[in-house]
């Protein structure tokens, strides 16, 4: 089991919401491609709600997802809709060239272990004049080293916490903004938008998150980001998530560090 394909829809979609938002914020700066209709993938479709989006919008979508919970949830929410999900990771998908007016994928890069050429098939996959719609974490300069994610994965590699999660250690990566752009343009494509310190969708103005925000990020967390690794440890859940994002706070590294690139197909 992976992080992402062990996700249950129903516990997702209790903390997705303001991801969701920023999903739908970024897919407003291909504002004349969403007008034009035709063809929209949607590469980590989640519960499905930017697919039926897509889909009312007069849109024909093919979703994938590679949580077979989260493809049944977009099968259910875009019902009598023309939404086609199936469960596929990012990396397998297979987009056939030209096709796509809109490709879109919020929050799945970071969980995939080679990104360049998922980025270039997502990028032969449009029409002229498409668009490619990306947003993701981790994504700060090879320079400020792993950030959150290397305390995520030290923690679940240590001693105490290895065996326990043998099956299930975390499948995260960092992917700098600049680096995915550089992809995306070596593709033949046109940044339009770029935005490599995205604001964290969960954040407030102010000071980041202190030992007092640490029960509501704990379930945020087991809900979505270690997902896997809390169904693996059962009872002792709690005891991670609490240690993993005890470090994160005291050493000051809770900046997710999300980035949106949004790139075009010269017409």
């Amino acid at each position: 089991m992976t992080a992402t394909n062990g996700w249950v829809a129903e516990d997702y979609a209790q903390v997705n919401a303001p991801h969701l938002r920023t999903a739908l914020a970024a897919l407003s700066f291909a504002d004349e491609a969403l007008v034009r209709g035709g063809a929209f993938a949607e590469i980590g479709c989640g519960t499905g709600e930017v697919a039926r989006t897509a889909a009312e919008r007069g849109f024909e979508v093919w979703a994938c997802d590679a949580s077979a919970s989260m493809v049944d949830a977009t099968r259910r929410l875009c019902a009598g809709l023309p939404v086609r999900a199936e469960v596929c990771p990012a990396e397998e998908a297979d987009l056939p060239p030209e096709r796509f007016t809109v490709v879109h994928s919020s929050w799945v890069l970071h969980w995939l272990t080679e990104v360049e050429e998922p980025l270039r098939r997502m990028a032969r996959s449009l029409r002229p004049g498409g668009y490619l719609v990306l947003q993701w974490t981790g994504a700060q300069p090879r320079s400020q080293g792993p950030g959150m994610f290397g305390i995520l994965r030290e923690i679940a590699g240590s001693p105490k916490w290895r065996d326990l999660l043998a099956e299930v250690q975390p499948a995260v990566h960092e992917y700098p903004a600049d680096e995915v752009a550089a992809v995306v343009e070596g593709a033949g494509l046109e940044l339009t938008h770029y935005d490599p310190e995205l604001a964290h969708p969960f954040s407030a103005k102010g000071p980041g998150p202190t030992m007092a925000d640490l029960p509501d990020l704990r379930k945020r967390y087991k809900l979505a980001g270690f997902a896997a690794q809390a169904a693996a440890l059962g009872d002792r859940a709690d005891e991670f998530v609490d240690e993993v994002l005890g470090t994160m706070i005291r050493a000051g590294r809770v900046d997710p560090h999300h980035a949106r690139v949004v790139a075009r197909r010269p017409a």
